[in-house]
Formats: structure tokens, sequence, C-alpha cells
């Protein structure tokens, strides 16, 4: 057998970053990231304490790397043709696009609003994204501009808002109206 190349050796190098992120990201969402120790995350990836440190630093920068590589998933759907101007048909594929991600992986977006909601646990993480959503607030703006918005930034920031309420009550309610409630936003907002 001959031995591994440098692409074979990164992608298994990659697989083991992905599932010590899958299996840390369940233990957040669940028992919450301050419960969590190291070594539960390690013992959940089925992997040795000291294997993990070669992939993440600490704990912190295993959060961040979640938090981030969920977000980047979250913008990558926005502006679907990256032209920089968002229409009303690419918005409403959005939503309905973020909807299905939300509700396929509930720990992530649990873990995200507890996040979100405690700036306290990890401030970093919020700077990092609020810098990244920059354009995307931008170019949601503009469309509101263009749909004769006043104050088309405090729109943006107001139509986020809302939706993220919606989704939290999609993710901790089982009873919310998903569906009707995602076409009242779009036929009222968008």
């Amino acid at each position: 057998m001959s031995p591994r190349t440098n692409q074979q050796n990164e992608v298994l190098r990659q697989q083991k970053k992905e599932q010590i992120m899958s299996a840390a990201l369940e233990l957040f969402a669940v028992e919450g990231f301050h419960s969590t120790s190291i070594s539960d995350i390690a013992e959940k990836a089925r992997i040795s304490k000291g294997l993990m440190y070669n992939y993440f630093k600490s704990k912190d920068e295993l959060l961040a790397s979640i938090m981030e590589t969920g977000f980047d998933k979250l913008l990558e759907g926005f502006d679907p043709n990256h032209d920089g101007v968002l229409t009303r048909d690419e918005l409403i594929l959005y939503l309905r696009e973020i909807l299905k991600m939300i509700m396929g992986d509930p720990y992530y977006w649990k873990l995200y609003y507890s996040i979100f909601l405690n700036p306290a646990t990890n401030s970093e993480i919020l700077m990092k994204i609020m810098e990244k959503s920059e354009s995307f607030f931008k170019i949601l703006a503009e469309y509101f501009e263009r749909k004769g918005s006043k104050s088309s930034f405090a729109e943006a920031r107001l139509f986020v808002a809302m939706f993220d309420g919606f989704c939290l009550n999609a993710l901790y309610d089982e009873e919310f109206p998903i569906n009707e409630s995602i076409q009242i936003i779009i036929d009222k907002f968008v």
C-alpha cells in the first residue's frame, strides 16, 4: 500500500475536522457551550482529546469555526447570481431556503441564536458575523430602497429582526404555523 498523497491527507483532515465540529455542535446546542468540555467533544467525536487540539486550539476557536461555517452557508444563497442586486424572486427563494436550512439543522440554529442572544458568550464571534453581514445588509437595504422605502437600512434591519423572530418560533414552538407565516411575511414585506 502506497503512502497517502497530500490531497488525500487534506481530505481526511477536513473530514475529521467536520466530525469534531458536528459532535461539538450537537453538544453545544443540547448541553450548552459552557457545560461542554473538550473531553465531552472528543468522546462524542470518537477521537482522543490530544488529537482534537491538532484541529482546534481551544473550545472558543471550535465554536467560532462552527458559527462562521454556518453563517457562510446562510450567506451563500443570498443574491444567488452574485450581481449585487436582489430581486423579489431571489428574496423569496432565499427566505424559503433559509427556512429549509433552519428546520434541517436545528442544532446549529439553536446554537446560533443562543450565541446571538447572549453576546457575552463570545463577542468576537458576533463581531465577525456582523462584518460578514455588511454586504448582505447593503444589498437588502438597496432592495427596500428600490421598493420606495424612506429608511431602507432601518427597514432591512427590521426585516431581518422580524425574520429572526420567525425562525426562533419555528425552532422552539412545535405548533407554530410555519408555512402560513412565511407566506404572510412574503405577502406583506417582500
